[in-house]
């Protein structure tokens, strides 16, 4: 496929990109591969996407087993639902599954330490590649004659990253279009002719395609792709993380500089993102994965809410922990965990009390999430890939 001219210049700009939507298609296109980068140099992970200072896409997860940074993208591979398939923004039924961890609600300190077992006990993979795929989305208000209605707008993408210097690594992103948030939003879009563009109004005014757009791919140099707050990490330095909480603690506080900007300037709010971004969004070992979960154990203000699912319907058992964000209000981060193998699936960000630019939204709706849909080691090439220097 052809290079986007601007893919890697918006790779290495840290900012939410989903707070500051894309005036054009070229903008809109290269966004969602920046988001790969963005979402995760939120707070802990690539260049952070778009969360409120860094709580990013997105894109981001734990992968698989060997615990991972995920974009804020989702996977080219992975089918998107259509505007019939509203993603979940309804309060969470129970799963469907029979699995006895998922079935009975742990609180916040039992499920964390749980998950650090897990992940202690996961399988160390070796490969040429470890490979993530990722979806992201968030909320977007929707003007039409009879009143304003929500839209997810979705990003996907996929990360070949290389364990070795004489392979390159590799980032891909597709803007996987749009879809409404609830069934009553799907009826407003119906109702005003179901049309393949919506124009959002909020917070800058811009066209937003329905169906999935092209996917765009890169190589990335992955020496500028992680970030740990807001500095840059090398694999390196994630490899020499501590595996005692205590340590790791103490390891990531020595970052914190006060926040700011994206990320938050209450330490334990600012613990809390790195620390989720650590077992959901970042290339860590499975001991470091199993210390950032007994570590933020131990954060004051988080809370457990049992079994939930996350936006693809997949059950687990989630944490929250309430933020601020000056000038919009309240909100709540929730990390879901599959306690049956310590996998982090998701993060989500709900606003609790809008204010300022959140005041569309209702109180407890979900703004953004990410997903981690596939991460795992292998021996495989990347996709065939074109690019034109």
């Amino acid at each position: 496929m052809s290079r986007s001219p601007d893919v890697m210049n918006l790779l290495a700009k840290a900012r939410p990109a989903r707070l500051d939507p894309p005036p054009n298609r070229g903008e809109h296109t290269a966004q969602a591969v920046a988001g790969i980068s963005a979402n995760v140099r939120a707070a802990g992970g690539h260049a952070v996407a778009d969360r409120p200072r860094r709580p990013g896409r997105v894109r981001l997860a734990v992968l698989g087993t060997m615990g991972v940074a995920a974009a804020a993208v989702t996977a080219v591979v992975v089918a998107v639902p259509g505007p019939g398939t509203a993603p979940r923004n309804a309060p969470d039924a129970a799963p469907d599954v029979a699995s006895p961890a998922t079935q009975a609600p742990m609180d916040s300190r039992r499920l964390l330490l749980v998950a650090a077992e897990r992940s202690d006990k996961a399988p160390q993979t070796d490969g040429r590649y470890l490979t993530i795929q990722t979806e992201s989305g968030h909320a977007v208000p929707v003007e039409a004659a009879d009143g304003t209605y929500t839209m997810f707008h979705k990003t996907g993408g996929e990360y070949w990253l290389a364990r070795s210097s004489g392979d390159s690594s590799w980032a891909s992103s597709q803007p996987l279009g749009a879809a409404p948030a609830t069934p009553s939003d799907e009826a407003a879009w119906r109702r005003n002719g179901s049309p393949t563009v919506v124009r959002i109004t909020k917070p800058k005014p811009y066209d937003l395609q329905i169906a999935p757009g092209k996917v765009y791919r890169d190589r990335v140099d992955p020496a500028h792709l992680f970030a740990l707050g807001d500095r840059n990490v090398s694999q390196a330095q994630l490899d020499a993380l501590p595996t005692d909480p205590a340590a790791l603690r103490a390891a990531l506080l020595n970052r914190f500089d006060g926040g700011g900007g994206d990320m938050p300037t209450d330490r334990d709010q600012w613990l809390f993102t790195v620390g989720a971004h650590l077992v959901i969004d970042l290339p860590v070992s499975n001991e470091v994965r199993a210390a950032a979960y007994r570590m933020l154990a131990t954060v004051p203000g988080v809370r457990g809410l049992g079994v939930v699912h996350d936006m693809r319907g997949r059950p687990g058992q989630a944490v929250a922990f309430a933020q601020d964000s000056p000038g919009n209000g309240r909100f709540e981060v929730r990390l879901i965990i599959n306690p049956d193998t310590g996998q982090a699936l998701a993060k989500e960000m709900r606003v609790m009390e809008p204010r300022g630019s959140w005041s569309w939204l209702a109180s407890g709706a979900l703004y953004t999430y990410d997903l981690v849909l596939v991460s795992k080691n292998t021996n495989d090439n990347p996709p065939a890939v074109d690019v034109r220097n």
